[in-house]
């Protein structure tokens, strides 16, 4: 069997290496203060207009706004988006909405939020053109309504089945399609003034 000794040095060297290590570190420290630091940017830091942060940074990219007839199947993914609406009106002007036909036929309703100034008026007649950028929001039915029935704008209903359950004709359903009911655009009161 083989004989296994431990043999225990005799000195530790443990504090001359914590020692060594710490006079390193204050070599090192005392180089970079008196030579300087060869890792910092040559450029010294400025603040305010000094620092230049345009000749650093990409310019802005422009937004850019969807014509309201390409965005044809709304969906979520679509919350948000900058689209331009070409259209008339269709309803007075109401609690800052107004109720939109588009130049695709669709209806929507329209919103200016935050609503403008007092005393402003906004530039909107029933049967007048309507050339705006907004973003598009989601919109509760039952809100939907009670905007509508503030508008004075009926929609239309399907006639009335012989049975319960039954589907209402193609003809309305392609009708009903054209009235946008979960989504409106949002207009900024700025832009109103702004506009192309």
């Amino acid at each position: 069997m083989p004989d296994i000794r431990l043999v225990r040095p005799r000195a530790n060297n443990l504090w001359l290496w914590t020692g060594g290590l710490v006079t390193a570190a204050l070599l090192v420290l005392v180089f970079s203060l008196l030579f300087g630091d060869p890792t910092e940017a040559a450029k010294q830091r400025q603040v305010g207009a000094r620092a230049d942060f345009g000749a650093d940074r990409a310019p802005v990219i422009p937004v850019v706004s969807t014509p309201f007839p390409s965005v044809t199947a709304l969906g979520e993914r679509d919350v948000g988006r900058l689209v331009r609406l070409e259209g008339w009106a269709e309803s007075r002007v109401r609690g800052n909405a107004v109720w939109v036909r588009a130049s695709d036929g669709r209806r929507i309703l329209l919103r200016v939020e935050p609503p403008p100034a007092p005393g402003t008026a906004l530039p909107f007649v029933p049967g007048g053109r309507v050339v705006v950028e907004g973003y598009l929001q989601r919109i509760a039915e039952a809100e939907l309504r009670v905007w509508l029935d503030s508008l004075g704008v009926w929609l239309p209903r399907p006639k009335p089945s012989l049975k319960f359950g039954d589907l209402p004709d193609s003809g309305f359903i392609r009708v009903d399609s054209l009235f946008i009911k979960t989504f409106y655009v949002s207009v900024r009161p700025e832009s109103l003034g702004a506009r192309r």
